[in-house]
Formats: structure tokens, sequence, C-alpha cells
């Protein structure tokens, strides 16, 4: 799934993650050497001892299985109860699966023995708030302030909870920090928005969401939360300009949620502010800076804060996206389809939801599974009616029932209204038969507009109005369709279907290169190139992928043809330039022209083990053994796992005399699994030395 977008302006954020990280690890050396004091044998000698837990903690924890971490350090105290490490560790392994009643305990113990514990306090702080002891939430999370990240979460915590105690002016001034670097303005700012919108300071909320919007117009929910702010002003031509330069900046590609809005401002309905209470602003802050985290390497903390996030809002869909990339990133594969389980199907992020699920399926080697999800997704859109489709225009007039439908009405009727109301652009209205609060809403925005008087019941005149406004909505659009071939909107909604058809695509086509299923690659890319009206720069990643396939197929004119047009389209992608450098002169073709592709590509990317492996192949190549070692030894450093770079390394070794640790490389290579082919010739390098030069 895309990434929300807070990242470019969090780049200062990358020193306080390393810290974060540091400082768990800062304590664990000295339980360690107070266990191993200990005199007490049976501390060492039980089968579930002191030391013994403690370490399966460490292992437990430092493999990302915090559950069994939790389990391990609660076993540990029980040998020594009043350990104040071990309590942290317990608490903090806790923390990362949740909200339950072990990490409550823990962290009540650990803020006594630890006043400034920032975590614990803000877990308790949030326990609170969810409990509605706003006095006590509140001193929990004045008392997690410690350091650059503590300040900035206490101060966006305490606003809401200031808003959720009605005091919208002393919610904005907690969020008055002006010594905060610009990384943490940008989060500040952002809150100041949407608490001002929900305490009325109309303006206040705009100038904060203009700022925001200045400093990043990629970030994609504070894009959300400015259009939906101008929206709920009446503004919409504010409200495209912004949700259009966030496309620009965004390099085209419309993120569904801004689709959907796009949807709803395209309608008659009321729009709603993107925050609509203090729960839901809260468990914003912790997700946004979770995610920031999470970006930014600390994954364990960021994890904590998604957890906080989602105890005070369980359904927060990105919220969640973003606990369920973040235990992909940790390889707890089930983990992370357990939590894409919980976004329902309506949402937005749905497709993107499938995809994800589709690779980590891939992930626990169940590849069919995986290809069946996005086969799935992609029979659908095939079934689905194109949005350019007009509807007969010729319709029979709508039948009036004499009965009030109001809220507890259930039916048919009920249903008929609905459809009607959804027509007319009223989009959170379901069709399910059952007059509740988003039908009445709906039905009291119409009669408003209308100048009926808006009591949110359908009676005759109400229905008459609403069934005979959404038939010559229909029929003027169906006309307008047709005379126009098409509007503005179904191009719109073209472009769009055909994007998701790529992204499912692209999806199943690197699946399909991962189990070397090449000839399925290349099926599968040939259509997403044959999807696209018209190729431009940034589709260079499909002749890229097309063509590496070809290439693994030994159908090498294909290959070429295909890396060319890549390159053509991205002349400064190191993918590229490696590969057609690489394929170049491993073929002894085109040999000064691929080493300067190369070359090029390793200045782009001085780390990349398989870029810096290509130059060292390409110097060997040319006979220049000497510097080539020099190059293929960094290259195994880098990547010391992949059996090609070591097995080069083996063969440059040889080659300037080094005949032994030419051997170990060799063997190295084979104990990683190399392809059938290059096994066979190592095997025979480890025989018989490698061939002389003729």
């Amino acid at each position: 799934m895309r990434k929300i977008g807070f990242r470019p302006v969090i780049r200062s954020m990358a020193a306080i993650a390393a810290v974060l990280l540091v400082s768990t690890a800062v304590t664990q050396h000295p339980v360690l050497a107070e266990m191993t004091d200990a005199t007490d044998e049976a501390a060492f000698s039980s089968p579930k001892t002191l030391v013994g837990s403690y370490l399966a903690g460490r292992m437990a924890r430092d493999g990302n299985d915090s559950a069994k971490a939790a389990e391990y350090y609660t076993g540990a105290l029980v040998h020594d109860p009043d350990n104040a490490v071990l309590i942290e560790q317990a608490f903090m392994s806790e923390a990362s699966e949740g909200f339950g009643p072990n990490a409550e305990k823990l962290a009540e113990r650990l803020v006594t023995l630890e006043p400034q514990h920032r975590l614990a306090h803000m877990f308790l702080g949030v326990r609170d708030f969810k409990a509605g002891s706003l006095k006590t939430s509140e001193q929990h999370f004045r008392a997690a302030s410690s350091g650059p990240i503590g300040e900035l979460t206490s101060a966006l915590a305490l606003g809401w909870v200031k808003l959720a105690a009605k005091d919208g002016s002393g919610a904005l001034e907690e969020l008055d920090a002006p010594k905060q670097a610009d990384w943490a303005q940008f989060y500040l700012r952002y809150h100041r928005g949407l608490i001002a919108d929900l305490a009325g300071k109309k303006q206040e909320a705009r100038n904060a969401f203009e700022r925001v919007f200045k400093q990043d117009a990629k970030a994609l929910r504070t894009s959300l939360a400015y259009a939906r702010h101008a929206l709920h002003a009446g503004d919409t031509k504010l409200a495209k300009s912004i949700v259009g330069e966030h496309i620009n900046k965004s390099q085209g590609e419309s993120h569904a949620m801004i689709r959907a809005l796009l949807d709803e401002s395209s309608s008659q309905a009321s729009t709603d502010f993107l925050i609509s209470t203090p729960a839901q602003g809260l468990a914003e802050a912790f997700y946004g800076l979770g995610e920031a985290l999470i970006n930014e390497g600390a994954v364990a903390a960021g994890m904590h804060y998604l957890q906080l996030a989602l105890a005070v809002e369980p359904t927060h869909e990105f919220a969640l996206a973003a606990m369920a990339n973040a235990y992909e990133a940790v390889k707890r594969y089930n983990d992370s389809l357990a939590v894409y389980g919980k976004i329902p199907a309506s949402s937005p992020l749905h497709l993107q939801v499938q995809i994800h699920r589709a690779y980590n399926l891939n992930s626990l080697d169940r590849p069919e599974d995986a290809i069946a999800v996005l086969n799935g997704l992609l029979d659908k859109m095939s079934t689905a009616p194109a949005p350019a489709e007009v509807a007969d225009t010729k319709q029979s007039p709508p039948t009036i029932s004499e009965d009030t439908l109001e809220r507890g009405s259930s039916g048919d009727e009920v249903k008929q209204l609905q459809r009607a109301l959804r027509k007319l652009g009223y989009k959170k209205v379901k069709v399910d038969g059952k007059f509740g609060d988003s039908t009445r809403r709906a039905v009291k925005a119409f009669q408003k507009k209308n100048d009926i008087d808006s009591d949110g019941k359908a009676g005759a005149e109400t229905m008459a109005a609403i069934l005979g406004s959404s038939t010559n909505e229909t029929t003027e659009a169906a006309e307008v369709a047709s005379s126009n071939g098409g509007t503005a909107t179904t191009a719109s909604s073209n472009a769009d279907a055909v994007n998701d058809q790529l992204l499912v695509l692209d999806a199943l086509g690197s699946i399909q290169r991962a189990r070397k299923q090449f000839g399925e690659a290349v099926t599968t890319y040939t259509r997403v190139l044959n999807l696209i009206p018209k190729i431009n720069k940034q589709h260079w990643s499909y002749f890229y992928a097309r063509g590496t396939s070809y290439e693994r197929m030994k159908n090498w004119v294909s290959a070429e043809t295909d890396l060319k047009k890549a390159l053509e389209l991205a002349p400064g992608e190191p993918l590229v330039l490696n590969y057609l450098g690489y394929s170049w002169i491993d073929q002894g073709i085109n040999l000064k022209q691929g080493m300067t592709l190369i070359e090029k590509a390793v200045a782009l990317k001085p780390d990349d083990g398989y870029i810096v492996d290509s130059l060292g192949w390409a110097l060997f190549k040319q006979g220049n053994y000497r510097e080539a070692v020099r190059y293929l030894e960094r290259a195994v450093e880098l990547r010391p796992e992949d059996p090609i770079l070591n097995d080069h390394l083996g063969d440059a070794l040889w080659r300037v005399g080094r005949e032994r640790e030419a051997r170990f490389q060799w063997d190295q290579a084979m104990t990683l699994s190399p392809e059938p082919e290059d096994l066979e010739k190592i095997k025979k390098k480890l025989t018989a030395g490698l061939e002389s030069e003729t």
C-alpha cells in the first residue's frame, strides 16, 4: 500500500528514531550483569530460570515475536518481581501486542518505578481518556513529555484532551510551541487546523491548513483534511485546487481516498471534516507519528504508537493499514493478514489491501492463493459496468407512497428512497432498507436545499421531490454524456479504472517473476502495456520487468528491446542502467557502453551490492582482475547471501593467484542455493579450478 505521505517533511525525525532504537538497548547489559552476579543456583538450574527466561525474552524480541517475549519476561519476573528492567521489557513487549490488562498492570508498576517513563504514561493516558477521566489523562500525557518526540506527542494529545473537555481555546494553546523544529511544526499546524475546525474557529483552521499544505502538498492526510475543510465551508473551487495540486505533486497519481472525496464533492451532500471527534483526533496524532517512526526505521516504537491509535479508534483504517505494513516489515505475514482483514471491503483502501494480502500470501509460500486473490480482482474489474455506459433516459415515473417514511421505517420503499438519494450524490446513504441516521441526515439536507420543511422525514411532498429530482439527474447526465461522447468525469473514471488494473497486474507480474514464472510474467506485462493509452516516463518499470523476464527466458532480442525502451524513458534509473550494462558485458558485447552504464549506476547507488558486483564483473571481463577483486569483495560484503556474487568473487580471486580463497568463495556459493546450471559450473571449478585464459 502506498505510504500516506508524511515522510517528505520528517527527515529530521531520523535522528530521533535512532535515539529510540538505541534507548531500547541501553538497559540490557546492566540487568544481565545483575542476574549473572546472583548466587542462587536455582535461578540458573530450574526449567524456567531467571536468566533463561530473560535471554529467551531477548531472543523472541529480537525475532520480532513480542507476544512470546512478553511471556518470557513475565516468567522472569516470577524470580525477580521488583526488577525495573524486567518490568519495562515485559511492558514494552505487551504494549507491542495491544491494549491488554497485563500491559495496564505493568504500566502502573512502571510509572511508580520510573516516573518519567514516556510510553507507560502515554498508555495510561489513553486508558483514562477512553474512560472519560480527562483530568488524570491530562496528568499522564504531561508526564510523557520527555525528549523531542515526547514533547510533540504530549502537546498533540493534550490538545485533544482539552477539546474533549470542551475547552477549544485551551486545546489550541497546548499546540503553541514556537521552539519546535520544522518537522514538529508540521504536525502541530495540522492538528491546530483539525482542532480549530471542531472548535468553530474557521479562519484559524484555514490559516493552519494553508501553512501545512504549503510545507508539503504530497501528504495525503493533510491534503484530505484541508480539502474537506474547504468543502465543509462550501468552497468547492479551493477544494478542487487542493486536490489538483496534491495529484500533480504525486506525479499524477490519485489515491483511492482522493477519488472518494472527488465523488463526494460532486454530490449535493454536505462534507464532513476528516476528523469529527476528539477521540478520532487523538488516534490521528498517534497514527501519524507511528507511521513516521516506522518509515524512519524505528519499527518497534512506531508499532507502539499505532497500538495507541487503535486503542482509541479500533476502526481507524489508516492506522490498521500502517500496522499491517509494519507486520510485513518484520515478516509477521499472518499477523499482517489478520489486521488487513479488519479493514472493510467498503473502504476506499480495499484494492490496495487485497494487493498486499496477495504479497503476504506469496511470502507465506502460498503463491496459488496469492494469484487467486489478484485474478479475482481482475475478474471483478472486467465484469464491472464501464464508467462510460449511458443509462436509458426513458424512465417510467416513480411510484410515490402516501405513507411518511421516517427514522425506524424499513422495507422496499425505504430502499427506493435511498437509491434516489444516492443518485443525487448523498453517497453516505446505504441501500439497506432501514431508515437510519444517515438517511435522515440526507433527507434533511435535501429538504433544506429545496426549501421544504426540513424535519428529516420523507412524506409525500419530500418523496415526490427526491424521486423526481433523481430521475431528472439521471436523464440529464445521460443526455450530456451522450451528446459529448463522454464527460471529463467519465474520462477520469476510465483513467482510474485503468490505473487500478495496472496496480493489480503489476503485483501479479511481480509474484510471477519472484516465482520464476517468466513466461507468465511476460504475458502479464504485455497486458499491462496494452492497457496504457500513452506511454510516458513513469511506465519505465513495466518495460524493465518484461525485459528482465525475457532475459531470464534466454530471449535476448526481446529483452534488449524492452531494456533499451526502459532506459529511454528513465535514463537515470540505476536498475535499468545496471541490468542492461551487465547483460551486455556478460555477453561480451557493447563493452564500452556497458561499462559507462554500470559506472553511472554505481555512482547513483554505491551501496547496492548487485550494482557494485556488475562493475566488478565488468572489470573482470576486461581482464582488470585486481580492480575486479576490490569491487567484488565490496559486493559480497553488501550482499553475502547471493550465490552469484560469491561465485564472481571466487573467479576473480583465482585469476589473481589467491586460489585457496577462491575455493572458499565457490564453496560458499554452493551453500546459497544457486541455479542448477550455475551449480554444475561451480562444482567443476571446485574440482579443477578456473579454466586457463585463452
